[in-house]
C-alpha cells in the first residue's frame, strides 16, 4: 500500500517541527553558576506590571543559593526551576518584551521540563497572574492545567490579587499541543 501524500506531509511537517524545537532547545543554556545580576535585569525587563515582583541581584543570588535550583536562559529571557524530591516548581520565566512570540519560551519551557523529568520529577508546578494570557495559553498548549487559586497572592498599588496554581505531569515527551 503506498502512503497518501496528505500522510506524507503531516509526517514531513512533524520530523521538521522535531528538528527546528531541537535547534530552539539546544539555544537554551544550562550554565553552571548563573549570572544574578544577568537574571535580574531580564526579570525587570520581563515583569513591568506594579503588581510583578521585581527581583534584584541579591534576590536572585539567595534563590540561587536554593538547594535545586536550575536556571536555563538565553540572551533575553530565563526560568528558573527547583525541583525537590519528585515536584519541579517554576520559580519565575522571563522573556525581554521585544524578543516574545518568537518560540523563546516555549523552548526555555521544553528544557526545563526535560531536565525536571531527567532529575526524577514526576509533575510541574506553578502560579501565574490571572492576566498573563499569554503565559497561560503557553502553559495550558504544554499541559498544565488549573489546580486552585492562592488568595491575595500578588501584592501591588491598588490592592491585593489572586494567582492560578497550575500542575502538569512530567514523563512523556513534552506534550505541546
Amino acid at each position: 500500500m503506498v502512503p497518501d501524500k496528505s500522510a506524507q506531509d503531516i509526517s514531513r511537517a512533524q520530523a521538521t517541527a522535531r528538528v527546528q524545537a531541537t535547534a530552539e532547545v539546544e539555544a537554551i543554556d544550562c550554565p553552571a553558576q548563573p549570572d544574578p545580576a544577568f537574571l535580574a535585569e531580564i526579570h525587570k525587563a520581563g515583569f513591568t506590571s506594579s503588581y510583578e515582583q521585581n527581583w534584584d541581584a541579591q534576590a536572585m543570588a539567595e534563590m540561587l543559593a536554593m538547594n535545586g535550583v536550575c536556571v536555563h536562559q538565553f540572551f533575553a529571557g530565563f526560568i528558573m526551576t527547583r525541583i525537590s524530591f519528585d515536584v519541579a516548581e517554576i520559580l519565575t520565566f522571563a522573556i525581554q518584551p521585544d524578543q516574545r512570540g518568537k518560540g523563546w519560551g516555549v523552548a526555555l519551557l521544553k528544557a526545563a521540563m526535560l531536565y525536571a523529568f531527567e532529575k526524577g520529577a514526576s509533575r510541574m508546578l506553578l502560579e501565574v497572574a490571572p492576566d498573563r494570557e499569554a503565559a497561560l495559553g503557553l502553559y495550558r498548549r504544554a499541559g498544565f492545567i488549573r489546580t486552585g487559586i492562592r488568595k491575595n497572592y500578588y501584592q501591588g498599588p491598588d490592592g491585593k490579587r489572586d494567582a492560578i496554581l497550575m500542575e502538569t505531569g512530567l514523563g512523556t515527551e513534552p506534550n505541546f499541543r
